[in-house]
């Protein structure tokens, strides 16, 4: 549950918080493989340990916000590896590793931990999206889990299309958990699945959200889709985008020689200058990317 100062007090309040960055990727950079289809969830079977600490170097960086390894700890995702059974316990224990990650550091600032709920396929395509029944049926049991992990709020994360969106939210309301909602957006500015932005924060109006944001999209595409959220909402906003690397077929993710960090932070001042409230980093960031984005003032 939101722990002692309430996150939603804060936002309301208009203080700004960090979130932390990329745990996939940075799973993978730490030489832990993070093959498809359990991508970040693999980790949870055979090197939980690296995913606490991933939790606690973003702590000890600054973060104030992390987010729950169960981006991939559905049935269904587990049930292409052949082990269905096993996605609740694995989505509890991802919760577990980040609560206990917020007792190993004793922080000074406060932690607040996000449960992901993210897409049930791949989180580029669309066209993949199962039925909504299936949506509904599934996500409730998502929320279930992460729930029963003891997360603070639900993140409902990297949505690209309105239906899913719509099931997520009404699976974190069924189990009484507050919630976010970020979007992945194509360079028009709308989810993947093609639906406009100001139609879907049009949708979002009913439910109340802790947040609105944009995530897992280059800084680019998040500023420009930022600034489209901002203009029809008057929700706090985050933003917590791509680092260094791209998508990759077998193991999630492909990191390249180049520095972003630098241009990464550029753009983090410009979010912040229009109004940000969170910012953090999805795939190909790491502790070091939070720790100068807890600089800026």
């Amino acid at each position: 549950m939101i722990t002692d100062t309430s996150l939603q007090d804060r936002l309301e309040r208009g203080e700004r918080l960090i979130m932390d960055g990329g745990m996939g990727t940075e799973i993978l950079h730490r030489g832990v493989p993070t093959t498809l289809p359990l991508w970040s969830a693999q980790a949870l079977l055979t090197n939980p340990e690296t995913v606490q600490h991933i939790h606690e170097d973003y702590i000890k960086a600054g973060a104030q916000i992390i987010i729950t390894d169960t981006f991939c700890t559905t049935r269904r995702a587990f049930a292409k590896q052949g082990i269905a059974d096993q996605a609740r316990d694995a989505a509890i224990l991802a919760c577990q590793l980040a609560r206990q990650a917020i007792a190993h550091v004793q922080p000074e600032h406060e932690v607040y931990i996000a449960g992901s709920m993210a897409p049930l396929e791949d989180c580029y395509s669309p066209e993949l999206t199962p039925s909504t029944q299936e949506l509904v049926e599934e996500h409730a049991l998502y929320a279930q889990d992460v729930k029963a992990g003891g997360v603070d709020f639900i993140l409902i994360e990297t949505m690209i299309t309105l239906r899913e969106t719509l099931a997520a939210i009404q699976a974190a309301r069924q189990v009484a958990m507050p919630f976010a909602v970020s979007f992945c957006t194509n360079e028009h500015s709308a989810l993947l699945g093609g639906e406009s932005l100001p139609d879907v924060v049009q949708e979002m109006k009913q439910y109340d959200p802790l947040f609105l944001g944009i995530n897992c999209v280059a800084p680019s595409t998040a500023t420009k889709s930022l600034r489209i959220l901002k203009s029809v909402t008057h929700k706090p906003l985050s933003v917590y985008a791509q680092g260094a690397g791209a998508p990759d077929d077998t193991q999630g993710w492909q990191f390249t020689g180049e520095n972003t960090l630098d241009n990464y932070i550029l753009s983090a001042k410009l979010w912040r200058k229009e109004g940000m409230q969170i910012i953090g980093g999805c795939c190909g960031t790491s502790p070091a990317y939070i720790e100068q984005l807890c600089k800026l003032k």
